[in-house]
């Protein structure tokens, strides 16, 4: 495994680092305020009246779970690929307790209890973290995964750059996706260069370019149409 390191975003918000890749997980203008932006009020808020699935591609930090469970949400069933899970030491450097206690006004101790339960449920099978929230780690290559048909809302596509791992921005890993999706499903994520547009496109996807987060001139959304 790649080592990792743990550094502090232009909004106080940590992410890791890869330095043989010089790929941050989050972005380095502001890891929250990202995940906020893209997965939050471009995905979630799309569903916020009605039960959702969703399946996110790469669970990293858990920075995109955490934010959903503490978002307006009906029942959701949280279903989150991951390929290098974080250490218990990475987990705690992190400091998210914090973080959320000051972003969404609660106290700490509020926070806490959930972040480490996200963190240490087990791998593979869904576990309840609250009565409205389930989460199913499961520890898979993105390629290799075998995926559901019309089995999800939304998905959160928040794989490493195209600069890093071109292969996982190919038309045949979209067109996984968009058979995993139901009808009216949306596809959310950071990026929005030409060659990722036009391979949504090609598999039929409906792509919309929407304002960016800080650093960032535009995002996509896609729909299954």
């Amino acid at each position: 495994m790649l080592k990792r390191e743990i550094l502090t975003t232009a909004d106080g918000s940590k992410t890791l680092y890869i330095p043989e890749w010089n790929e941050h997980y989050h972005s380095k203008h502001g890891a929250l305020q990202e995940a906020q932006h893209v997965f939050i009020a471009h995905g979630l808020a799309q569903f916020w009246e009605q039960d959702c699935s969703i399946l996110e591609f790469g669970f990293g930090t858990g920075l995109n779970a955490l934010l959903t469970l503490f978002s307006p949400h009906g029942k959701v069933k949280y279903h989150t690929l991951e390929k290098y899970p974080m250490m218990p030491d990475e987990v705690q450097a992190l400091d998210y307790p914090k973080l959320f206690a000051e972003f969404f006004k609660q106290e700490e101790n509020a926070i806490l209890p959930i972040f480490e339960k996200i963190h240490a449920v087990e791998w593979g099978e869904y576990q309840e973290i609250t009565p409205d929230f389930s989460l199913k780690k499961e520890q898979a290559d993105f390629i290799e995964v075998a995926l559901p048909e019309e089995a999800y809302h939304l998905v959160y596509f928040d794989a490493f750059g195209k600069r890093v791992q071109p292969e996982l921005w190919h038309e045949s890993i979209f067109e996984k996706i968009y058979k995993s999706l139901k009808k009216n499903g949306l596809f959310t994520t950071y990026a929005c260069n030409g060659d990722t547009k036009r391979a949504l496109k090609a598999v039929g996807f409906r792509v919309e370019k929407k304002p960016g987060p800080p650093g960032k001139r535009e995002m996509i959304n896609a729909w299954k149409d």
